[in-house]
């Protein structure tokens, strides 16, 4: 009988939403792995995950704050079905963190709220291109 792997990942493929109970559906996000729920647009991502493209002050304000201050959840995490750690805050919607396995459930406003806090760059304009072969020389007056 062979052993699964640790890289096995097919017990992650059919998940229940915690929010609606539709399953939950893997994607290969930028960034990693992320669970999107169609039906109710709510999301998963795991908190290594989220640290790569989420501002590391928020990630760590969010973890710290479900370990210390965190209230438990009537929803459960899907890959652990221990109940989440809802984490409430004025400037930000509700999100729910698994503090057993390290998953974070973004709600849909949550994941608007997020990319919006995640990637201010992309609203800036593109860098000016540089121009080296010729410079500009103030014309002199006579």
């Amino acid at each position: 009988m062979e052993m699964p792997r640790a890289t096995d990942m097919s017990c992650l493929e059919a998940l229940p939403c915690p929010l609606c109970g539709e399953s939950l559906e893997r994607g290969a996000g930028r960034q990693g792995l992320v669970w999107i729920c169609r039906t109710c647009r709510g999301g998963a991502v795991t908190l290594p995950i989220l640290r790569k493209f989420a501002p590391r002050p928020f990630v760590n304000h969010l973890w710290q704050t479900a370990l210390r201050h965190g209230r438990p959840s009537a929803l459960d995490c899907p890959a652990c079905s221990h109940p989440f750690t809802e984490v409430t805050a004025v400037t930000t919607p509700q999100i729910r963190a698994c503090v057993r396995c390290y998953w974070v459930w973004l709600d849909c406003d949550a994941l608007d709220s997020l990319t919006t806090v995640a990637t201010p760059t992309a609203a800036l304009p593109p860098p000016r291109r540089v121009l080296t072969s010729r410079r500009r020389t103030p014309a002199s007056s006579d």
